[in-house]
């Protein structure tokens, strides 16, 4: 993986009190916040405090009684993916048949797209990619997209 990608800020633990969300972040660093910076978090309970999840590797905090959530480079005013490397040209694209579709996913880095068809989640992993990289066109750009479709054997069952 890109090491910026690595290297992006993720949670590894969190906790609320009745003063401040606490996130423990992988790379051991925590973060403490306090919680009237969460108008949706200062208006619940401490039940609904509790409720939550971490979403993905650590990317985000989800509370589900309260329906809101927050990134987790959001806390430090980072966007939610690094940067793109202008010196990376070329993207592989592994492609899984799940569940009735497809997911896509580049190597890499955390982006990730599907479909119901593989010619759709070839469709949604490419406008991320454009949408990341802030390019009308992967082509124009030279950027090459490298597709890795991988084909579930069946299991012959007697």
């Amino acid at each position: 993986m890109d090491r910026r990608w690595h290297d992006w800020p993720r949670a590894r633990t969190v906790h609320v009190d009745a003063e401040a969300v606490h996130v423990h972040l992988v790379d051991g660093r925590e973060l403490t916040v306090p919680i009237e910076w969460f108008g949706f978090l200062a208006a619940g309970t401490q039940a609904q405090w509790q409720d939550l999840r971490i979403l993905g590797d650590g990317e985000g905090i989800w509370w589900d009684a309260l329906d809101e959530g927050v990134s987790v480079p959001g806390l430090l005013g980072l966007g939610e993916m690094p940067p793109p490397d202008p010196s990376v040209r070329s993207y592989a694209v592994d492609y899984v048949p799940e569940d009735g579709g497809w997911t896509a996913s580049v190597r890499g880095t955390w982006l990730t797209s599907s479909g119901s068809t593989l010619a759709a989640a070839k469709r949604a992993v490419r406008s991320n990619l454009r949408r990341y990289l802030g390019v009308h066109s992967l082509g124009s750009a030279g950027i090459e997209v490298v597709d890795d479709v991988q084909h579930r054997t069946p299991v012959d069952v007697r």
